[in-house]
C-alpha cells in the first residue's frame, strides 16, 4: 500500500547555456532557512484555563537579534525572482497580460487552495474554539502570504523596471536607493504611515538586482557590495543607534527594518546578492551533480507546499506537545516569554525531529496541489484581454488580498475584524478581493507556448 503520492521523475542537469543551475539552488533550498527561522523563533507559553501566548525567542536577550542576519533571506527570492521574470518575458510568445497570467497562476494555484482549505477549516474552529484561544495561536499562520502578496506587484511591473533597466542599468538601483533613505527619513521623523511606500520600493530594488546578476557583475564589484551593505549596517544599526538590529519585527525594537523595509534591509540585500555572486559558479558545479540535482530538483517541487504550510504545521505540533504534556520550557522574563535556558534547548532538538518529520508527512501529500489542474484555473477560453490597466488592477486587488489575510489571519474566521496594520481587516472580505483579482488576471492559453521560463 502506498503511504504518499509517487514522485516524478528527476530530469537530467539542464545544459549550463540553457538554464542557471545558480538561480534554482537559492530558491529550493533557501526557503530551508525560512522553515528553520520560523521554527526556531515561535515559542508559547499555556495559562492555567488553556490560553496560550506566543513570542519571539529574538526577545531573549541582546545577542539574538544578530541571528536574523545569517537567517534573513527573502531578499533571495526577489534577486532570484528578478532575473527568471525578466528572462520569462524576454523569451514569452504570448500578450504581457498572458505572461502575468501565467506567472501568476503558478503561485496561486496552491495558494488559493491554502486559503479555501483554511476557510473551511478555521469557520469549523470559529465554532468550537474561543477566540482567546484561537488570536495567539493563528496570527502567524498566514503571515509568509506577505511575500507573494509584494511579489506577484513586483512583478506585475517587470516589463516597465526592465525597460528602466535597459536604459539606466545600475543606476536605477542608485535611484531607488535614494527613495528608499528619503522615504525612511519621512516615516521616522514625520509621517510614520509613509513607510508603506517602501513596501514597493525596496522590494523592486531587490528585484532589480536580478537584472543586474543577469547582466554581469565582476567579483570586485561583489566584494564590494557585500562588504560594503555590512558596513553600512553595522554603521546605520550599531555606532549611530537609529534602525533596531533584527532584520524581522519583534516587540522589543522600536521598529521593524522588515515590515515596511528599511534602508538597513535594503543594504542586507546587497551583502546577500554580493555573496550569491561570488558563490553561483560554485553553485553551478556542485549542484550539476546527479545527487545534488536531483535533491534540488524535488526541494523546488515542494517549495510553495512547504512555504504556504509550514507555520499551520509548527502550531499544530506546539498544540499537540501541549496535549501531551510535552511543552518546551519556557518562562515570564521582564514581561517577555522566554526560554528555559539550556532545558529549552535540550528539548528543542527531539521537537525539531518530530516537526521535520510532520512537515515532510503533510507536504508529500499536499504537493501534487501544486500542479492540479483547476478547471477555471486552466480553462479559459475567448479572446484574450491586452489591457495593461486591467492587469495592474488585478495584480493590485490580488496583492493588497494577500497582504490583508497576512496581517489578519484566520481566527474567528469568517465574522471576525482584526486590526492589521493600524486598519480593520476582514480576511472574508480580503478573500473575496483575490477573487476578484484573479477573475481581471484570468487569460486563455497563448497561441504559442511559452519557451525557456523558469
Amino acid at each position: 500500500m502506498r503511504v504518499f503520492p509517487p514522485l516524478p521523475p528527476v530530469p537530467p542537469a539542464p545544459d549550463p547555456g540553457t538554464r542557471d543551475l545558480a538561480l534554482d539552488v537559492v530558491r529550493a533550498w533557501s526557503l530551508l532557512v525560512v522553515v528553520l527561522g520560523h521554527f526556531l523563533m515561535l515559542i508559547l507559553l499555556w495559562d492555567d484555563d488553556g490560553v496560550p501566548a506566543s513570542a519571539n525567542t529574538l526577545t531573549s536577550g541582546a545577542p539574538w537579534p544578530y541571528v536574523t542576519w545569517l537567517l534573513q533571506v527573502m531578499p533571495l527570492f526577489f534577486i532570484a525572482g528578478g532575473a527568471v521574470n525578466q528572462r520569462s518575458f524576454e523569451r514569452f510568445a504570448g500578450s504581457y497580460n498572458q505572461w502575468l497570467w501565467n506567472r501568476t497562476r503558478r503561485l496561486m494555484r496552491p495558494t488559493v487552495v491554502f486559503l479555501l482549505a483554511l476557510a473551511v477549516i478555521f469557520t469549523v474552529v470559529t465554532l468550537l474554539v474561543r477566540r482567546e484561544v484561537t488570536d495567539p495561536l493563528l496570527q502567524g499562520v498566514t503571515g509568509p502570504l506577505w511575500f507573494l502578496a509584494l511579489y506577484i506587484p513586483v512583478t506585475a511591473l517587470t516589463p516597465v523596471t526592465s525597460r528602466w533597466w535597459a536604459r539606466s542599468g545600475p543606476w536605477s538601483v542608485g535611484v531607488l536607493l535614494v527613495g528608499v533613505a528619503a522615504v525612511d527619513y519621512v516615516r521616522l521623523s514625520h509621517v510614520e504611515t509613509w513607510g508603506a511606500l517602501n513596501m514597493l520600493l525596496a522590494w523592486v530594488l531587490v528585484h532589480q538586482l536580478g537584472y543586474w546578476y543577469r547582466a554581469g557583475v565582476s567579483r570586485r564589484m561583489a566584494t564590494a557590495l557585500l562588504l560594503g551593505g555590512l558596513a553600512v549596517n553595522v554603521w546605520l544599526s550599531q555606532v549611530l543607534g537609529w534602525y533596531p538590529t533584527s532584520l524581522v519585527g519583534i516587540p522589543t525594537e522600536k521598529f521593524s527594518n522588515m515590515a515596511p523595509p528599511t534602508i538597513v534591509l535594503v543594504m542586507h540585500s546587497f551583502v546577500l546578492f554580493g555573496g550569491f555572486v561570488l558563490l553561483a559558479p560554485w553553485l553551478r558545479v556542485r549542484f550539476a551533480t546527479p545527487r545534488a540535482f536531483a535533491a534540488t530538483t524535488r526541494a523546488a517541487l515542494f517549495a510553495m507546499t512547504i512555504y504556504l504550510w509550514h507555520m499551520l504545521v509548527l502550531v499544530g505540533w506546539l498544540s499537540l506537545l501541549h496535549a501531551l504534556d510535552l511543552d518546551l520550557p519556557v518562562r515570564v522574563e521582564g514581561g517577555n516569554i522566554v526560554p528555559e535556558g539550556l532545558n529549552y534547548w535540550g528539548w528543542l532538538v527531539p521537537s525539531t525531529i518530530g516537526f521535520a518529520l510532520v512537515l515532510y508527512a503533510v507536504v508529500r501529500w499536499l504537493w501534487p496541489v501544486e500542479f492540479l489542474r483547476l478547471p477555471w484555473f486552466d480553462g479559459a477560453t475567448g479572446r484574450p484581454s491586452d489591457s495593461a490597466w486591467r492587469a495592474g488592477i488585478g495584480a493590485t486587488l490580488v496583492g493588497a488580498g494577500l497582504l490583508a489575510v497576512a496581517g489578519a489571519g484566520f481566527s474567528g474566521f469568517p465574522v471576525a475584524v482584526h486590526t492589521a496594520y493600524g486598519i480593520p481587516v476582514s480576511s472574508a472580505g480580503a478573500m473575496v478581493a483575490i477573487g476578484v483579482g484573479l477573475a481581471l488576471l484570468r487569460q486563455p492559453a497563448p497561441a504559442r507556448a511559452e519557451v525557456g521560463a523558469g
